[in-house]
Parts: structure tokens; C-alpha cells; sequence
């Protein structure tokens, strides 16, 4: 259903999200199999803020469906993420990444141990994203609030 799109490198706002899920939903009502079905309930759980309900879905998913647990580990940590709970989300960005998704890891793990700083000023998040990726897309940007 291309929910993978929803939380792709075009920042958008929850809100903006949960209107584009709205449509791809309504322009395929009906499911296509029973996993369809509860990944539209966790998406949409996802983008209406309901982070707790959709961690339940993503749950369910990564037990039922095991082949695709990478996506359904980075939306966990996504949902863990909006509830301001980073190193939780790097926990399950980590698990997504081992797991097979690999695309936007880099980015969303970096988001996360960027949030952990400014909001403590620990630069031992820094030092752990640059743990995971040395040469990743954001070291540049770690080096120098490392050496600030």
C-alpha cells in the first residue's frame, strides 16, 4: 500500500501524513489480505498520534509477519520517537536496520541521537551514532558538535 512512503526524507507533519493515509486507504478500500488490513490500522494509528496503539499493531505485525519485521521495527521506533522516547527509537531503528530495512536508518538514527542532545547536551548520543554509522550521511555533522 506504499505505507513505507509515509515516512520517507520529505518531512512531513503528522498531520499532513495522516491525510495521505487517509487517501490511499479510501483510493483501495478494501484490504488485500490480513496483514494489509492491520497495517492500515497501524498506520493510521501512527498518524492520528495514537503511538501506544500503533506500537500494539506494529507488534502484532512483526509476530504474524515475520518476513517484513524490519519495516515494522522502524515504525515502532518511529511511534517511540513521537513520544519523545529516543532511545527507545534507536533501539528499534537498530532492530529494523538488522532486520532488512535499511533505508532510512541512517537518517531516523541520527534524528534520534541528535534529539537526545539537544535535549541533554550528551554528546554521548553523538558518539554512539557515529558507533553505528562512521561514515554515514550525518559524521560530518557529529565530528563537529563533538569538538565543539
Amino acid at each position: 500500500m506504499g505505507f513505507k512512503l509515509l515516512f520517507a526524507r520529505n518531512k512531513k507533519t503528522l498531520n499532513e501524513l495522516n491525510e495521505i493515509n487517509k487517501k490511499v486507504i479510501s483510493e483501495n478500500p478494501e484490504p488485500k489480505n490480513d496483514e494489509d488490513s492491520l497495517l492500515r490500522a497501524a498506520s493510521s494509528a501512527l498518524t492520528n498520534s495514537e503511538f501506544e496503539k500503533s506500537i500494539e499493531y506494529y507488534n502484532k505485525l512483526v509476530a504474524n509477519y515475520p518476513e517484513n519485521k524490519g519495516l515494522y521495527y522502524s515504525q515502532i521506533g518511529a511511534a517511540h520517537y513521537f513520544l519523545n522516547d529516543f532511545h527507545k527509537a534507536i533501539e528499534y531503528y537498530l532492530l529494523a536496520k538488522k532486520n532488512g530495512d535499511t533505508e532510512m536508518m541512517d537518517d531516523n538514527i541520527w534524528e534520534a541521537c541528535e534529539a537526545i542532545y539537544k535535549k541533554d547536551q550528551d554528546k554521548k548520543a553523538i558518539e554512539k551514532y557515529l558507533e553505528y554509522y562512521p561514515n554515514g550521511s550525518y559524521a560530518k555533522k557529529a565530528n563537529k558538535i563533538l569538538v565543539k
